[in-house]
C-alpha cells in the first residue's frame, strides 16, 4: 500500500511539472499567452499601405496604428504596398494563392524579412502573466526592402499593471519577470504541491515506524 501511494505521489508531480507539448491544445493547468503587436510610426508612411500575410493565415490583414494579433500558430510577414498599387486591387477576390504570389513578386511590394510569430507561451494557471505585446518601428522603404525593427516588449498582468522590456537582440524576446506584488502569490502556489507531498512522505514513513 505505502509503495503504490509513493508511485501515485511521483505521477502527480510528473504530471504537475511535466506536462506534454500539444499544438493546438491547451495542457491541464495552462493558459495560453499569445503575441499582439503594433507599428508604432505607420503614420510616417501616409503612401503606403501596410499588409499582413501569414501561414497558415491571415491571407491579408491591413495594417494601422491599433494593436493587431492572428492565430497563435501562424507565421506572419508585414508588407508595404504604394496606395496607388492597392486600392486599386479587388483583394476579397483573390485566393491566398494568388495573394502570396503578388506579395512576394510584384516589384512594387517592399517586403520585410523579420517573421512574427502569433504565440509567446504557455504558463501555469497562477501566473499573472496576461498579455505580450511588442512594438515594431519602421526604419525604411528602400525599393523592394522594408526594415522594420522589434523595439520593445510589454507584458500585461493581472490587475492591470505592466512590464516594459527593451529588445537587446532581434531575435530574442527579454523574458518577462513578475511584479513585485504578485510574486509571493506565484511562489506559493509552485511551493504548495511541493510541501504537500513532503507532509504526505512523512506521514507515511511515521505510520510505517509505529
Amino acid at each position: 500500500m505505502t509503495e503504490r501511494l509513493y508511485l501515485i505521489t511521483f505521477f502527480l508531480i510528473t504530471i504537475f511539472f511535466i506536462s506534454p507539448a500539444f499544438a493546438d491544445v491547451i495542457e491541464p493547468g495552462k493558459k495560453v499567452i499569445t503575441f499582439n503587436y503594433q507599428l508604432t510610426n505607420i503614420q510616417d508612411y501616409p503612401d503606403y499601405v501596410f499588409v499582413l500575410h501569414g501561414t497558415p493565415g491571415p491571407t491579408l490583414q491591413v495594417l494601422n496604428s491599433s494593436e493587431f494579433s492572428f492565430y497563435k500558430l501562424s507565421t506572419g510577414y508585414i508588407y508595404a504596398i504604394p496606395s496607388s498599387v492597392f486600392n486599386p486591387f479587388n483583394w476579397d477576390k483573390m485566393n491566398d494563392t494568388e495573394v502570396e504570389e503578388f506579395l512576394r513578386n510584384d516589384s512594387r511590394v517592399a517586403r520585410s524579412n523579420l517573421s512574427l510569430e502569433g504565440l509567446y507561451g504557455s504558463v501555469n494557471m497562477a501566473n499573472p502573466l496576461e498579455s505580450a505585446l511588442v512594438l515594431l518601428r519602421i526604419d525604411s522603404i528602400q525599393g523592394n526592402n522594408l526594415k522594420i525593427q522589434r523595439t520593445k516588449v510589454i507584458y500585461g498582468y493581472s490587475g492591470g499593471q505592466k512590464i516594459e522590456k527593451t529588445f537587446q537582440n532581434q531575435n530574442q524576446t527579454p523574458e518577462f519577470s513578475l511584479p513585485e506584488s504578485a510574486y509571493l502569490n506565484y511562489l506559493y502556489y509552485l511551493l504548495l504541491p511541493l510541501v504537500a507531498v513532503v507532509v504526505l512522505i512523512y506521514v507515511l514513513k511515521t505510520r510505517k515506524s509505529s
